[in-house]
């Protein structure tokens, strides 16, 4: 983005679109980097599940959760906090908002007080922990009932959210295409229909792959060679994924030899492994090595290899290239649309998979979701909610005083 955001309304107007949707009942975290010039640029955003309860359970036991989930994500020099909150009542609004958590005479009642009183000292814990570990909070807002207002001011009868959306630096990205979802089940690609599965499947014209018989997996590897180069292409540099390009890759016989290679367990972990872009095993130089029939000899070798696997993305403690992860999950959101419904399931575990390496949860656990609701047995999918539900990270983000047992693949 090229517009700088200099205003509350610009940072309150690209979260919908960072987060590819708008956030309910959630704490969103806007970390800010400085370079060695003193520049400062946004690094993430991350969204956490944020009620209540949680913020009792901060101002109870402080707030070195969020510290230490920031810091694992960067190394922040600040950080806004902007709170989404349904039940959220700004003190002294106007009686024109129809707040529930109002006496009959349209004063606050003990609940809307105490609301407001337990998230504005959860905020500070977390400022505190925050400070402590050398970061500051900029500033910390909260967005309920289509207004926005900051916490620490309590006369801050809130702002029209509208102004936030039609901000400089939202309107640049509604220019470039952005249009937030209207959650993060809506994100979730979905197969096209059977009949324009068919046809785009059936438009393949010559070579082995378009004949309609069995593919070998000597085949497919092969044929994934050849497409490799062209990935590698686009993950270079640092302009944006040219998703056009991308999507032109994905043709029938490219569909053909992802869901042969995503059938069985061992091909699709090497699938995994090539499309990290970092596996010891897989690395770019030497993938464009491999002559005709060596890739599937080495893949079946790394396939059932316990090592290879422990050194997996997620699983390893190197931490992923941002640009590398993004570009295999656009990729396969591609492959998706047309991919042999048998192995959709499969498909989604992946990109689950790679959601949630990044430390995507919310994306993971619904592309996690949409595979056990085509396949209730899915073993990776079961593995990722359970991951979400226990909390548990990819290995480079776990901090290594947690203790925390490694996930199992």
């Amino acid at each position: 983005m090229d517009t700088p955001a200099k205003t509350a309304e610009d940072l309150i107007g690209i979260v919908p679109h960072t987060l590819g949707y708008t956030p309910e009942s959630s704490l969103v975290a806007i970390l800010v980097v400085t370079d060695d010039d003193g520049v400062q640029s946004c690094g993430t955003t991350l969204r956490v599940d944020f009620d209540l309860e949680t913020a009792a359970m901060t101002l109870a036991e402080g707030g070195e959760w969020l510290r230490d989930l920031v810091c694992r994500a960067c190394q922040p020099s600040g950080v806004f906090l902007v709170l989404y909150d349904e039940a959220y009542t700004p003190a002294g609004s106007g009686p024109e908002r129809d707040w529930t958590d109002r006496d009959e005479d349209g004063t606050d009642d003990d609940y809307a007080r105490m609301h407001r009183g337990l998230v504005r000292a959860a905020t500070d814990e977390m400022a505190t922990a925050l400070a402590d570990g050398g970061i500051t909070t900029l500033c910390a807002w909260w967005v309920s009932g289509g207004l926005f207002g900051r916490i620490d001011d309590s006369a801050d009868m809130g702002t029209d959210i509208g102004l936030a959306q039609s901000s400089a630096c939202a309107t640049e990205l509604v220019s470039t295409g952005s249009a937030p979802a209207a959650g993060p089940d809506a994100l979730v690609v979905k197969p096209a229909d059977a009949a324009e599965a068919a046809a785009f499947r059936s438009a393949g014209h010559g070579g082995e792959l378009s004949h309609g018989g069995e593919l070998s997996i000597a085949t497919a590897f092969d044929r994934l060679g050849e497409l490799y180069p062209h990935l590698l292409e686009l993950r270079g540099g640092e302009e944006t994924i040219d998703r056009e390009r991308l999507r032109s890759l994905v043709t029938p016989d490219a569909v053909r030899v992802l869901d042969r290679l995503l059938a069985a367990k061992w091909s699709r972990d090497v699938l995994e492994m090539i499309l990290s872009f970092d596996h010891p095993d897989f690395l770019p130089k030497r993938m464009c090595r491999f002559g005709p029939g060596e890739l599937a000899r080495h893949a079946r070798r790394c396939g059932t290899s316990r090592l290879a696997v422990e050194q997996m993305i997620g699983l390893s403690p190197r931490a992923p290239r941002t640009r590398d992860l993004l570009l295999s999950i656009d990729f396969l959101e591609a492959y998706v649309r047309w991919a042999d419904p048998a192995v959709v399931p499969t498909a989604y575990g992946v990109i689950a998979w790679f959601h949630w390496t990044l430390g995507g949860s919310t994306m993971a656990e619904q592309y996690a979701l949409a595979a056990l609701a085509l396949e209730p047995d899915h073993a990776m999918a079961q593995l990722i909610i359970s991951a979400v539900s226990q909390g548990y990270l990819p290995q480079w983000l776990m901090s290594k005083r947690t203790g925390a047992r490694p996930l199992r693949h």
